[in-house]
């Protein structure tokens, strides 16, 4: 067999440059508008230009404004502080601006063809960019408790159904349910509908006999599952709710059995975040009898007839538009899915000519901090002709309020009511005080390794300030590409510590270079040799910190998630930039050199 030549020492194929150089070049890229920095900025959806209205309203309160930028379907409001961005919201809302409408964001200074290009700044945490953050509490005994209401009326409407007479079903408790039997010979019919309606797994329903009593009481499986599933379903209608507020970079997370924490970086005035987050409402459409015995109010305190159960009820909504109608009265035009379309078009059919109610459901909290539901009867309109899944409700007090009831069901009626926790406010200027501090931590670590490794390494040493930099640049732009990763102050001590631990990458490689020279090798071999040998313990070293790194990404939440992904990102740009970079640049330079360029 041929031996290996010596020249084929410290080479690198040129697929191995290119591909390097265009990450590093890629990278670098999409870093840039994070240190161009950006400002705080204002979005006037459905309009081009600000009106000179607007304009003297600012001049009037003294909010200068840094630029104007207009686009196709709205203008964008540039301001020099998140103060003064909150200050032109709350006017322009307070002189009649659908807020709906407005939207907080940053600008970035970046130059534009760099946006026009895909490159925007890393998202910034709430610790770092200021603003409100709400700990949610679901009513799990709601949900619970409405499965055993469901439960008492599926089993009276199939007892009546089937003609079985006798039978008493009545609620005991929340997730208790009682059931007489009349005094019959074959009691096969009724238990028949009892185990179809309570469910076959056993799991579900537990049944307990007395004689002729039978109860059936929620089992604590049935419980954890209804528990679960409300507050899944409730965590992807609040992020729905966020994303219709305007507010970007949100974090909305399960905290807890029934808890849902809520951060929005940039909001520092949450009312109204509070009240719609927290808003449970719904519409349900009832067929209106005047003889009927079950009754609800409407907006005037009468009292309006109408059936027990709905026709159809808003989880079949996919859009709801506020507007007015043809008397200059507020209405909200609804879009119904297939199943509900149909649904409604069936129930009008049959019933033309007869009266239909619209019912308006909201969950507010008491004086004893408990939840109750608020229901009204806010239309009652006659059918006229059937109806499919495009139609109109009408008989809201104003604009404002059709607005919100059109955002609401656009954003999907929650499983459970919520009860605000807690609140707390973070201000920007709490968040600049913790980027400074950050980055001038990593600027002076940055600074000191640096310093160490000319003093120690020489030139080798500005190698590694190369490395440095361009490990620091990779980190960068990673982060403003990943989707959904956001800077926080524990990810800028991750960004310090990888640094770091980039060095000892470094430190490694040239501690192996110079045994092998004090040994009496070439410097062309003791490089070879030196990267040869360290790889396998570099390796080693930052795959068990990539597994620690992942594992706490994914059982952590918040900050720990903020701190673990730069922890992996880092890592994964110090095994380039600290093996692939520095030897792509030693190679050419040093890569068959015979003196010594390193103190022994």
């Amino acid at each position: 067999m041929r031996k290996k030549s010596h020249l084929t020492l410290n080479r690198m194929n040129m697929w191995q440059y290119a591909l390097l150089l265009l990450m590093l070049l890629t990278f670098t890229f999409y870093s840039l508008p994070t240190f161009f920095g950006e400002q705080p900025s204002l979005g006037l959806h459905g309009q081009r230009s600000l009106t000179e209205a607007q304009r003297t309203l600012f001049e009037q309160h003294k909010i200068p404004l840094l630029k104007e930028v207009q686009q196709q379907e709205r203008v964008e409001l540039v301001f020099d502080s998140q103060a003064d961005q909150q200050r032109a919201k709350q006017l322009l809302e307070q002189e009649g601006h659908d807020s709906a409408a407005l939207t907080l964001e940053f600008y970035s200074n970046a130059p534009t063809w760099i946006s026009q290009l895909g490159a925007a700044p890393i998202k910034l945490g709430l610790d770092l960019r200021g603003g409100s953050q709400l700990l949610i509490g679901v009513d799990l005994s709601f949900v619970i408790d409405n499965q055993t209401k469901n439960l008492v009326d599926s089993l009276r409407t199939q007892f009546r159904e089937a003609r079985l007479r006798g039978a008493n079903v009545a609620r005991v408790a929340e997730g208790e349910v009682r059931v007489i039997l009349p005094e019959a010979v074959d009691e096969t019919p009724w238990l028949n509908i009892i185990k179809e309606s309570a469910g076959t797994r056993q799991d579900q329903w537990t049944q307990k006999r007395s004689g002729n009593e039978l109860r059936l009481v929620m089992s604590e499986a049935e419980r954890t599952l209804l528990a679960n599933n409300a507050v899944t379903q409730n965590l992807s209608i609040l992020k729905k709710r966020i994303n219709e507020l305007g507010i970007v970079e949100a974090s909305v997370q399960r905290q807890g059995l029934d808890g849902i924490r809520i951060e929005l970086p940039g909001v520092h005035n949450p009312k109204q975040a509070k009240e719609v987050i927290g808003a449970t409402a719904s519409l349900a459409f009832y067929q209106a009898k005047p003889d009927s015995h079950f009754f609800m109010a409407d907006r005037n305190g009468q009292a309006v007839g109408m059936a027990r159960k709905p026709v159809l009820t808003g989880e079949h909504i996919v859009d709801a538009r506020a507007g007015m109608g043809e008397m200059g009265q507020p209405q909200v035009s609804i879009v119904l899915d297939t199943l509900g379309g149909s649904k409604m078009n069936q129930f009008s059919r049959q019933h033309v000519g007869s009266a239909m109610a619209t019912v308006f459901t909201e969950y507010k909290t008491n004086s004893q901090g408990k939840l109750r539901a608020q229901s009204e009867v806010i239309n009652v309109a006659t059918i006229q002709t059937a109806l499919g899944n495009q139609f109109r409700i009408t008989g809201l007090a104003s604009v404002p309020e059709a607005q919100e009831l059109a955002m609401l069901l656009r954003a999907g009626a929650l499983t459970a009511p919520l009860k605000i926790l807690e609140e707390r406010s973070i201000g920007p200027t709490l968040g600049l005080q913790n980027i400074e501090a950050g980055f001038t931590a990593l600027a002076f670590g940055m600074a000191g390794m640096m310093l160490f490794m000319m003093a120690w390494y020489r030139k080798f040493g500005w190698i590694a300030i190369t490395a440095l930099i361009g490990n620091l640049l990779m980190q960068v732009g990673m982060l403003a590409v990943l989707p959904g990763a956001v800077l926080t102050l524990p990810g800028i001590a991750g960004l310090v510590l990888t640094v770091g631990m980039a060095v000892d990458t470094h430190v490694l490689i040239f501690e192996r270079i110079k045994d092998r020279l004090r040994e009496g090798g070439s410097l062309a071999n003791a490089i070879d040799f030196g990267y040869r040998s360290a790889f396998s313990t570099i390796f080693d070293a930052n795959i068990t910190t990539l597994i620690c790194a992942v594992v706490l990404y994914s059982i952590g939440s918040g900050p720990l998630q903020g701190f673990s992904i730069t922890l992996i990102l880092g890592l994964i740009s110090s095994m380039v930039t600290g093996i692939w970079g520095t030897r792509a640049i030693i190679n050419p330079l040093w890569g068959k050199s015979s003196a010594k360029l390193l103190r022994v």
